[in-house]
């Protein structure tokens, strides 16, 4: 399966949500994509990671004979691990997103709202910066700086509910991890 196929159901700009990357969230739904799609083929090379994500997502026949095909093409002894096919489509759609979400950031709808509500990962942030023409790093920082002071008070005052008692709203775990490290996964 190419990347390019599922590329073309996924965009950007349809992943923007208060709070969170949407870079995270476009690869999020591209590497559930790959595995709800996969197919047997030959030489598929999957990281632990992704060889459980099958388990969890793929439909159960489409999981079973990608599980056969590799159990028949394993080796007893793998000197050298080559490296997966899932993490080289995402790094690749990760590539084509960061330069999607570069052009979506000229339009000034968007740069109103990103820097309004929108959230950047750390790794993300600088990821982009790679990609960004000069005059949009500042505006890619400005971004981070926000979604960074928003989450320390947040999670200040979740600090100070949980002295009381009150664990609620531990959804911010959850966010602060993603602006740290991107999404679980990827």
């Amino acid at each position: 399966m190419k990347a390019d196929a599922l590329a073309k159901e996924i965009h950007v700009g349809q992943a923007l949500v208060r709070g969170a990357c949407p870079i995270c969230a476009v690869l999020k739904d591209f590497q559930s994509a790959l595995a709800e799609k996969v197919q047997v083929q030959a030489d598929l090379h999957l990281c632990n990671f992704h060889t459980w994500l099958l388990a969890r997502l793929a439909p159960a026949k489409g999981a079973a004979a990608v599980y056969l095909k590799l159990l028949e093409d394993a080796p007893a002894v793998e000197v050298e691990v080559p490296g997966c096919d899932f993490c080289q489509r995402i790094l690749e759609q990760e590539q084509v997103q960061l330069g999607e979400l570069v052009k979506q950031m000229q339009r000034t709808m968007l740069v109103q709202w990103m820097k309004a509500q929108g959230s950047l990962c750390l790794s993300h942030s600088r990821k982009l910066h790679d990609h960004a023409p000069l005059k949009m790093r500042r505006l890619i920082d400005e971004i981070v700086e926000r979604t960074r002071a928003e989450l320390k008070q947040e999670l200040g005052d979740f600090l100070e509910h949980t002295k009381q008692g009150d664990h609620t709203g531990g959804g911010i775990l959850g966010r602060a991890a993603e602006f740290l490290v991107s999404q679980r996964g990827l």
